[in-house]
């Protein structure tokens, strides 16, 4: 069984504390969130952050996991902190950003404990909606022709239809030996047999039933340059979902000039975006302090 490790912060005052629990997008990641969980607790609230498996003290392989594992795995880190007197049972949100955004919304439609839910850049397309828009924005900002773009997505079209029917990662991985050269082919989502076998585990994610199955208070923040997935597609789709469900207490923000991970660009100079990202950036102004607000106003006491 593996083990989970991660840092739970408290108010310093005395609780039951409402808490919000982190969910790390795609790639190796760990529990350390900066200046959040000090931001959180002055508010009143307290946060959970932990190493995904394989990283940091947590065991497990997170490359061996699928999206529905991941949540899963929330949910029992949920149930751990909902069993502590200084946690507010009632009172436990999720915080997930970009693919951390489709864990934890799978989580939140699954549970009845989860009062609240933060997406942060999180699809509301699947993966070849994404990728190939990503693809679409990424290479031509890196100089690529429009013919390289065509033939990388033509490229992620076929390696999905192959991997959703069946074939095995690494059959999929040999037959495009052609273009592991191509300067472009680092850009494509799994460039060994090990990456290929992680997107054969979520290349079929479709998040629209899982957006209409929540119903805990939603809030889902763009970024309005962010180049990895489709902004206004992904709004469309969630406004006709959420819609469609008759979901109730939902807020959808775009943040201006923002990049995926909603940060802005601090340097000299025109704007620059490096493999997707403002360098150099920070969070863009309020939008702590939005989350933060509306959180509170949720789960806060």
């Amino acid at each position: 069984m593996d083990r989970l490790v991660g840092d739970l912060v408290l108010p310093a005052w005395q609780g039951p504390h409402p808490v919000a629990v982190f969910v790390e997008g795609a790639g190796p990641g760990g529990r350390d969130q900066g200046s959040w969980p000090d931001r959180l607790a002055a508010a009143g609230i307290g946060s959970l952050a932990f190493d995904k498996p394989g990283c940091g003290e947590s065991t497990g392989d997170w490359t061996q996991q699928t999206l529905r594992d991941r949540a899963t795995e929330v949910l029992v880190a949920v149930d751990a902190i909902r069993a502590l007197p200084e946690v507010d049972e009632q009172a436990v949100a999720l915080i997930g950003g970009s693919q951390g955004a489709w864990v934890a919304s799978l989580a939140a439609a699954n549970s009845d404990d989860i009062a609240a839910l933060v997406m942060s850049s999180g699809p509301a397309v699947g993966v070849l909606a994404q990728e190939f828009y990503r693809l679409g924005r990424q290479l031509p900002a890196h100089g690529f022709s429009r013919d390289e773009v065509s033939l990388a997505q033509a490229l992620l079209r076929e390696r999905l239809r192959r991997l959703l029917a069946g074939a095995h990662p690494e059959e999929v991985y040999a037959a495009e030996a052609a273009c592991h050269n191509a300067p472009w082919y680092g850009f494509m989502p799994g460039t060994t047999p090990e990456e290929m076998a992680f997107v054969a585990r979520v290349a079929g994610y479709d998040p629209v039933p899982v957006l209409a199955a929540i119903r805990c208070p939603l809030l889902a923040l763009y970024g309005q340059d962010d180049v990895f997935i489709p902004v206004e597609e992904s709004l469309r789709v969630l406004e006709r979902t959420l819609a469609a469900s008759r979901h109730e207490d939902h807020d959808m923000v775009v943040v201006p000039h923002a990049d995926h991970g909603l940060r802005i660009f601090t340097g000299d100079g025109p704007t620059q975006l490096v493999y997707g990202h403002y360098s150099p950036g920070e969070i863009a102004p309020g939008v702590l302090e939005l989350i933060v607000t509306w959180l509170d106003r949720r789960i806060g006491r």
